[in-house]
């Protein structure tokens, strides 16, 4: 075993050696390239391409800081659960110097109050968890080069929300980011296209550097393409490696695409819609062979600041064997804010739900303009497996945001899951309040 880990630990070193190392060659052998002459049909002339040089100072700075309140009643828990944190995000990103800019960001985590919780690593067992752990980290690092034209390389630690985060997101919602440790290289050199590709050495997760499953060292590889506005909607394929070295039972490879769009069916109602299907089975060292589909389907119409969306997902199971997993998505967004199904059970899931909420335009000139911003979602859940007949349960959510002014906001949200013939009953209340700069 400790010589799996220090294999493990040479191996990562070895490749962000070498991911640095060929984000300088590539970028700095592209001075040359991009001293070329490239010809231009719409003028007819021949322009040169100008790597972006603003001054390494003049740059940006940022900060974000939320306090949180969160009480989790379970049953099966003797105790409930009542977490008060605070987390501050401050960060500083360089200006262009010859193409390159560099960013840093630290994040921070502190009980304050109650900490009556488990948070997963204090032991306190007899509470339900609330995945807040103290902690001090570099939650970004990264140097970024747009030296070639068309491309942008980007190399250390980052933060990626692709799409709609269900298969690689930040988790934002929780006071410590997801981020990871590879490279990215998004390409629009090809009129109408946007192509993304992603590699993942390492996943800093939300339980912290001093959790001993706080990091996965992996071999990621994330394909993405996306094409422009086709009138019917944009099309998107992607293709997503997750080798875990840490959580092998999670490895997989997903194929799959999606049509999403927009029409406007009046002057007061627009019709909103998307269309996903994808194929998952085991991959790397994985240690159970499977196959599952997953299907999104959503349609929704919008009026005067309403949306009412009608939603069914599927995670699919192989007759109950092992089920379609997104280890690395912003979990929280989906089948219910009460967090019941972070992992897929094998018998997977079925989610059918309607998402009804309506925001207020930012400058709306009413009388009531101190609603200005605010943002109200509802949900309702029923959920069942994809095999074996079973009826999970069932789950109502409530989320409000109000900016208040110059940064300031505060948030609230309420979750209630209804077991039936999975998990327990679970009932969340969060206040947040928070300032970003």
């Amino acid at each position: 075993m400790i010589g799996q880990q220090s294999s493990i630990s040479w191996g990562v070193h070895l490749g962000w050696a070498s991911l640095f190392l060929t984000l300088s060659v590539v970028a700095g052998a592209s001075s040359a390239l991009a001293q070329n002459a490239n010809y231009d049909p719409q003028s007819g002339s021949e322009t040169r391409f100008q790597a972006p040089h603003t001054g390494i100072l003049n740059g940006k700075f940022w900060t974000d800081t939320r306090y949180r309140y969160e009480y989790v009643d379970q049953a099966g828990k003797p105790k409930n659960a009542r977490a008060s944190t605070i987390r501050n995000k401050t960060g500083v990103e360089s200006g262009f110097f010859h193409g390159f800019r560099a960013g840093v960001e630290g994040e921070f985590v502190v009980e304050v109050g109650p900490d009556d919780f488990n948070n997963t690593i204090n032991g306190k067992s007899q509470y339900p968890v609330v995945v807040d752990v103290e902690s001090a980290e570099v939650n970004q690092a990264y140097l970024e080069s747009h030296n070639i034209p068309g491309l942008v390389l980007l190399g250390g630690r980052y933060l990626e929300n692709l799409d709609n985060l269900r298969y690689v997101g930040s988790v934002a919602w929780r006071q410590n980011d997801q981020t990871f440790d590879g490279a990215t290289a998004t390409y629009t050199g090809v009129p109408g296209v946007t192509a993304f590709y992603g590699y993942i050495g390492n996943v800093n997760r939300i339980f912290s550097d001093r959790s001993p499953v706080g990091n996965i060292h992996s071999n990621t590889h994330l394909m993405h393409l996306e094409s422009k506005e086709l009138g019917i909607g944009k099309l998107t394929a992607y293709t997503y490696l997750m080798d875990l070295y840490d959580l092998d039972r999670l490895s997989n490879a997903s194929y799959g695409g999606f049509l999403k769009g927009k029409q406007k069916l009046s002057e007061t109602f627009d019709y909103k819609y998307r269309l996903e299907y994808a194929r998952q089975s085991n991959y790397g060292d994985g240690p159970v062979s499977y196959g599952a589909d997953y299907v999104r389907v959503e349609q929704g119409l919008s009026w005067s600041g309403f949306t009412a969306t009608g939603i069914y997902e599927l995670l699919g199971s192989d007759n109950g064997v092992a089920a379609f997993q997104t280890p690395l998505a912003t979990g929280h967004i989906f089948n219910g804010f009460a967090d019941v199904f972070l992992v897929t059970p094998a018998t997977g899931l079925q989610d059918f739900y309607g998402d009804l909420r309506y925001k207020v335009a930012a400058n709306s000139g009413t009388p009531f303009s101190y609603f200005d911003g605010l943002l109200l979602i509802a949900q309702y859940h029923e959920f069942r497996s994809a095999v074996q007949g079973l009826d999970y349960g069932s789950e109502f959510d409530f989320y409000a945001y109000m900016p208040i002014r110059d940064g300031l906001y505060v948030q609230a949200k309420y979750a209630n899951y209804q077991a039936d013939q999975f998990f327990t009953n679970i009932e969340k209340v969060i206040f947040g309040v928070g300032y970003q700069y």
